[in-house]
């Protein structure tokens, strides 16, 4: 079993948000090759925004050797509902719970601050491994409940929602 420290990311820390930055960068030239442009190429500017409290979180994973290895954002989506997004794992540190283990501590944070829902959208087909985290914490399949941004033309988007 793999030890990770899981923290939150505050603006006031240069270096955790300078490696938040480098994940979402990965993962942002992934999804570039799925969908063309994304909300997250501005994301990477502003980081921690849009995660930022009082509504959001922006959780960052190290490994036992103090490497960040992933991370998850979490964003208001009304009073009562956030949306869980940016799921990404290392390739290196896939295969031994960690993104499950982001899940869950993204839904304690969202229990936290006051959330009764959370919600997310997924490509379907490219995050196979990811949905089935999401299926066996609880969440369901639901309508569309907000516009996929981006160029997304032929993409089929899952909409996935959970109570907490």
């Amino acid at each position: 079993m793999s030890a990770w420290l899981i923290t939150t990311v505050e603006r006031h820390d240069p270096a955790s948000v300078r490696d938040v930055r480098m994940l979402l960068g990965a993962y942002h030239d992934q999804l570039l090759a799925e969908v063309g442009e994304t909300t997250l190429t501005a994301e990477l500017r502003t980081l921690p925004a849009p995660y930022a409290p009082p509504g959001g979180a922006l959780l960052l994973a190290r490994d036992a050797h103090g490497r960040a290895v992933g991370c998850v954002g979490v964003r208001e989506h009304s009073v009562t509902a956030c949306e869980i997004k940016r799921l990404y794992v290392a390739p290196d540190a896939r295969g031994a719970g960690l993104g499950r283990a982001l899940v869950r501590s993204a839904i304690d944070q969202a229990r936290a601050m006051g959330y009764t829902d959370m919600l997310l959208v997924a490509i379907e087909g490219s995050t196979a491994t990811a949905q089935a985290i999401y299926r066996t914490l609880g969440f369901e399949p639901t309508e569309a409940f907000r516009p996929v941004s981006g160029d997304c033309t032929g993409v089929r988007m899952s909409y996935m929602r959970r109570g907490l």
